[in-house]
């Protein structure tokens, strides 16, 4: 059975890892409000027995409220969306999920959420005894997923995995960066990390939201990064288990054995279960080599539900083998992943994800299964999904009623609920001096100046040089360089390197800039350094090629050629088919007539570096999400935006400032193209976890 920390001791010993941290920021008061219902608060004991069934199944469930009545509608103040709040009121349920469409602002934001959270004290079910304050959960994974989009972006977990011997520290710090930005926003579930080992590059289930491909490695980080946001109170959640793929966006069947699951994903769960992990959620892909095979819906086709909805992984691996107490939280279920299974393209249940009975169907499988939170099962968007929701919550009832459901199982869920929400003093609104003191001191914590700069630390830590350590750094002076960006989104990144460098001097003050990607040219066309900048790739219409005659005329000038290219997961991305791939596969053989020397700047997943082997030089970044926002506005939290830390410090390691003294923190396997002209992954590991400095 798992070992249960008390919250007391569990908080001790992340606070003993944050004093070597070093973390300075404010402290963020907690958020919330005082409500004035006349409902009282009560302890998990006297809560529990007075619920009615349909109140425990609305406890298990966490909608989403991105927006209500229109897609761009987006939910952000609830007392300008009384229908919404009207729609929470009818059911307490046990939580709300928060994304980008939900925040804007820190003020906004701590306001929305003690507006939520009392409105949730005053709900119109007239069968109600006791509040019951919400679980607000968010995915501050940080670098491609991070939801607090004015805050502190994070540079990925594949990238702190890249720090070697501080990734330890760095994902503390990391940890402690987003429960004091989660906190003071009155946010109290993270769900966050990724606990996920890379089994399968050719999955499109995996991506850099990864720590690494080494179990010993994900443990540890998962752990130091549980602790930073455990120190602030904050719940944290290990996701997808069985821990084999961090979420595709269609339905996906993993296929790995359970001797090799055994020893990567299962290991690093045991062992975050044995140290007293609160929350865990369950997987959305198939794993067709060891689960017990269904019938689907249409009542004689076998086939393999996903993990959330499978007993053999949630029950009987999860609870039984691993001995996790906790709560058991599903992936998102109005994903496709839960209504048709990957590998016959049936459907599970029948009746189509829009049809309120199959979504009761597949909560009826996954509460069966083990699980004990409902996560967004529609997303509460209108008055139509309002009345689904009594639907269901109707519908799971009545399955209970008639033995479907052993009624047991629905107590075990909401029992571990209220229990967790005990534990976390979750069960009573916090007393504080007011929403407005909440406000100001959200402001002084959130994308504050002391989190960019743990942010920015950890990136120039990452940085990793795998190939030209004779070609690297770039000495500008004097020579005519072009830096080729993905898409025109690439000029914030690319502009503030720029920028900073000559600031520093790196770069002269007067050297040429003709710069595409923003319309603006500066400088003397004579002039001894010049600075070409555009992109290959057009995101408009689905995305085509874009790659110009004036760019083709630069290179054949250069002496240095800089490309971006940020590869997603799965092989399709790697193929000549693809409009990125035809790009840098252009600029590359154009820097090879030139005598160009080529460097391939990898910001995303760095597969890339074997698809592009021929580079001089193959840098990577790991994180290609967060361009928007340029990173010469942070330093005001009231206005501050979650922007890309990774390759603004890469161009600067480039052009010499910062070491490149990250390792690659997975394998990468040689890719070789076979007869039809696609390419594969070999079982030849071109690139092992460890690899930087430059050896080729």
């Amino acid at each position: 059975m798992s070992t249960s920390l008390t919250r007391r001791s569990f908080l001790s010993a992340a606070a003993g890892l944050a004093a070597l941290s070093g973390t300075a920021c404010a402290s963020p008061a907690t958020s919330g409000s005082e409500s004035d219902s006349a409902k009282t608060s009560a302890s998990a004991d006297q809560i529990m027995g007075s619920l009615s069934l349909e109140q425990k199944i609305a406890q298990m469930i966490v909608p989403a409220i991105r927006t209500w009545d229109g897609k761009d509608n987006n939910v952000t103040d609830l007392s300008a969306a009384p229908q919404v709040a009207e729609a929470l009121r009818r059911h307490q349920y046990g939580g709300i999920i928060l994304f980008g469409q939900n925040i804007s602002s820190v003020e906004q934001t701590v306001r929305l959420i003690a507006d939520l959270q009392a409105n949730s004290m005053q709900g119109t079910d007239a069968k109600a005894s006791y509040a019951i304050p919400y679980l607000i959960a968010a995915d501050q994974e940080g670098g491609s997923v991070a939801r607090i989009t004015m805050g502190t972006r994070g540079t990925g977990s594949m990238a702190i995995g890249a720090t070697a011997d501080a990734a330890s520290q760095n994902a503390l710090k990391t940890g402690q960066v987003f429960g004091k930005e989660l906190s003071s926003l009155g946010i109290n579930v993270n769900l966050a990390p990724c606990a996920d080992i890379i089994a399968n590059l050719a999955d499109p289930g995996m991506s850099t939201r990864v720590l690494s491909n080494d179990t010993d490695t994900v443990q540890e980080l998962c752990k130091s990064f549980w602790a930073g946001v455990g120190d602030n109170g904050v719940i944290t959640t290990f996701k997808h288990f069985p821990g084999a793929g961090d979420g595709a966006d269609q339905p996906t069947a993993v296929h790995i054995s359970l001797d090799e699951l055994s020893e990567q994903g299962l290991a690093v769960f045991g062992d975050l279960v044995s140290q007293g992990a609160d929350m865990i959620m369950t997987a959305a892909t198939t794993f067709p080599e060891f689960d017990d095979q269904y019938v689907l819906a249409d009542g004689k086709t076998k086939g393999y539900y996903p993990a959330t909805m499978s007993p053999k992984i949630v029950t009987n691996m999860l609870r039984e083998e691993l001995g996790f107490g906790g709560v058991v939280v599903t992936d998102a279920l109005e994903m496709d992943q839960f209504f048709e299974e990957p590998n016959t393209g049936d459907a599970i249940v029948a009746g189509g994800k829009d049809d309120v009975e199959c979504c009761v169907s597949v909560a009826q499988k996954c509460i069966q299964a083990g699980c004990d939170i409902l996560l967004i099962p529609v997303d509460l968007n209108s008055p139509k999904a309002a009345s689904f929701y009594d639907d269901y919550i109707a519908g799971i009832a009545a399955k209970v009623q008639d033995g479907t459901i052993d009624p047991t199982r629905i107590d075990e869920s909401v029992r571990r609920i209220l229990d967790l929400k005990e534990k976390y003093e979750l069960l009573e609104p916090k007393k504080t001096d007011g929403v407005d003191a909440d406000v100001a001191a959200a402001q002084d914590v959130v994308g504050c100046e002391e989190h960019h700069a743990i942010e920015r630390s950890i990136a120039e830590q990452a940085i990793t040089l795998l190939k030209g350590d004779g070609v690297l750094p770039i000495a500008a002076a004097g020579k005519r360089l072009v830096i080729v960006g993905r898409t025109k989104t690439d000029a914030n990144p690319i502009g503030a390197a720029l920028d900073e460098l000559m600031e520093q001097g790196v770069i002269d003050q007067d050297v040429f800039v003709d710069n595409r990607l923003t319309g603006k040219v500066k400088g003397i066309a004579e002039a001894a350094t010049s600075i070409y900048v555009d992109c290959y790739f057009d995101e408009a219409d689905g995305g085509k090629l874009a790659y110009s005659k004036d760019l083709s005329a630069a290179i054949a000038k250069a002496d240095y050629v800089v490309c971006l290219s940020a590869v997603p997961a799965g092989l399709d991305a790697l193929q000549d088919s693809d409009a990125c791939m035809q790009g840098i596969t252009r600029a590359l053989k154009e820097s090879s007539a030139a005598k160009a020397k080529f460097v391939l700047l990898s910001d995303n997943l760095p597969v890339d570096a074997a698809r592009f082997a021929d580079s001089d030089a193959i840098v990577c970044a790991y994180l290609s999400a967060g361009f928007g926002i340029g990173a010469t506005s942070q330093g005001d939290a009231k206005s501050a935006g979650a922007y890309n830390a990774n390759v603004p410090a890469a161009i600067r390691a480039i052009f010499g400032v910062g070491k490149m003294a990250g390792t690659l923190p997975i394998d990468i396997p040689r890719l070789v193209k076979g007869k039809d002209g696609r390419y594969t992954y070999s079982d030849e590991v071109m690139y092992k976890r460890g690899s930087g400095n430059g050896e080729d």
